[in-house]
């Protein structure tokens, strides 16, 4: 069985997102990347998630992981969509034990994963990202 293109770049994206040094000696249980491609932007924000109920916001250092991403953006418009059409946002979750990887994609609505308000802590933007764990 050969693994295509986009699922090959899902595996590469998760490795860079584990081997980053923001991210390898803490004792996190989860986190949540959001990969930002609306509005003609290129971001990322995040939190990392630990088992007390805790999280920290926290995005992988350098660039490496975004422009994997969006690669990957690129490559699912040739190899996944007809006509096309780009995801505006993608949601990456990293779980442990096992360091399970889950990514989903927002094609309609530009703002799914976005901080709808603001509060002095950001919890409530923490709890919209925060992956089953």
């Amino acid at each position: 069985m050969s693994i295509n293109r986009c699922d090959s770049l899902i595996l590469e994206i998760g490795s860079l997102i584990i081997d980053n040094a923001r991210y390898t000696e803490d004792k996190w249980i989860g986190l949540a990347l959001m990969g930002n491609f609306s509005f003609g932007q290129e971001r990322m924000s995040g939190y990392v998630y630990y088992e007390d109920g805790d999280f920290e916001a926290r995005t992988p250092k350098g660039f490496d992981v975004l422009d994997k991403v969006g690669e990957l953006r690129e490559a699912m418009k040739i190899e996944r969509n007809p006509d096309g059409k780009a995801w505006h946002q993608c949601l990456i979750h990293i779980t442990k034990p096992g360091m399970k990887i889950n990514v989903m994609f927002e094609y309609d609505d530009p703002e799914r994963w976005t901080s709808k308000r603001i509060s002095r802590d950001m919890s409530d933007y923490a709890v919209l990202l925060k992956p089953p764990i």
